[in-house]
């Protein structure tokens, strides 16, 4: 059977100097092969998150052993994912994500690359939206095929392909992979969606729900994509940076809403939600008795001669009250 790379990810492929990500697992082996064969300028990086012990160890030889085979370059790259769960109280899964993420992006820079390779599929992309959906952060919106961040490409080639048909690929080719038997526990709340809710979901359906779920995604990203083109279209700032309020009046709810999450997100304001957003909302009423709100990130959001701007707070916070909640 065939595998191939998602058509949207080829000119950035054939085009950059590209660090894969490479656990080890099936994904990113078959990836990299894949990569290979198309001729894509590749390098690879393994980041040892610090848990599952010897298993982690051998991930990493597996990796180390397969580059060497294949005359690659691999970074191997070591982050202590216990220590930052207990700094930040994050869940070991979300804390591992963003090491592997950091980790990731200053591989790629030391090797000169301006694009990383992932190796999410289809499944996961499934996923992704129902656990998005499940939280009430991004609704349907799903993982994109190429998105931009840090100044680097972000490519996920395989996002159209199903996990089954990849188990396949590599097996007709006879090429190994490690085994997280971490996948298979059922405490985290990824690994239930995928061994419960997915298969009961289909089961109540009566039919494969993958797809639809992750055209779902698509059309959802497509949507989001569209509204922030036509955001960056209009004239909603000021010289300086300001969000001009007098475009506001008289517009939708929903609207100003999509525009002030905008104003925050472009100001890089963290642990961004839906309750800040409407925080900031009511300083819009010229009724307000506050016309300032401190949020996350040092960052304050004042109401000034008809203008919204972003500051950094003065002192200790007081002029408004806190504005925060889970994104």
């Amino acid at each position: 059977m065939g595998l191939s790379l998602a058509p949207e990810c080829l000119p950035a492929l054939r085009g950059s100097s590209v660090m894969l990500g490479l656990s080890g697992g099936r994904d990113s082996v078959a990836l990299l092969h894949l990569l290979l064969e198309q001729g894509v300028a590749v390098q690879a990086c393994h980041v040892h998150h610090g848990i599952r012990g010897a298993a982690a160890d051998a991930d990493e030889e597996f990796c180390a052993q397969l580059c060497a085979r294949l005359g690659l370059r691999l970074q191997r790259l070591r982050v202590d994912v216990p220590a930052e769960v207990r700094a930040s109280r994050e869940s070991p899964e979300t804390a591992a994500r963003r090491l592997r993420r950091a980790a990731l992006v200053s591989a790629a820079r030391r090797a000169g690359c301006t694009a990383i390779a992932l190796a999410h599929h289809a499944d996961d992309q499934a996923e992704t939206a129902l656990f998005r959906l499940a939280r009430g952060a991004a609704g349907w919106r799903g993982m994109q095929a190429v998105s931009r961040a840090e100044n680097l490409t972000w490519l996920r080639p395989l996002l159209h392909c199903r996990r089954r048909e990849i188990t396949d690929w590599l097996c007709e080719r006879g090429l190994e992979w490690r085994e997280d038997a971490t996948n298979g526990e059922l405490d985290a709340a990824r690994n239930r969606l995928r061994h419960e809710v997915l298969p009961a979901l289909c089961e109540a359906l009566g039919r494969d729900v993958i797809p639809v779920i992750c055209r779902s995604a698509r059309l959802q990203s497509e949507c989001a994509e569209a509204l922030e083109e036509a955001l960056e279209a209009l004239p909603l700032l000021d010289p300086q940076g300001r969000l001009y309020l007098p475009f506001l009046e008289g517009r939708s709810p929903a609207f100003r809403r999509a525009v002030l999450h905008r104003f925050l997100k472009c100001g890089a304001v963290p642990q961004l939600s839906e309750k800040m957003v409407r925080a900031v909302e009511a300083l819009l009423d010229p009724q307000a008795k506050a016309h300032c709100l401190d949020l996350p990130g040092g960052l304050q959001v004042r109401r000034r001669h008809r203008r919204l701007e972003l500051l950094p707070q003065r002192g200790q916070a007081g002029a408004g009250a806190a504005a925060g909640g889970a994104a």
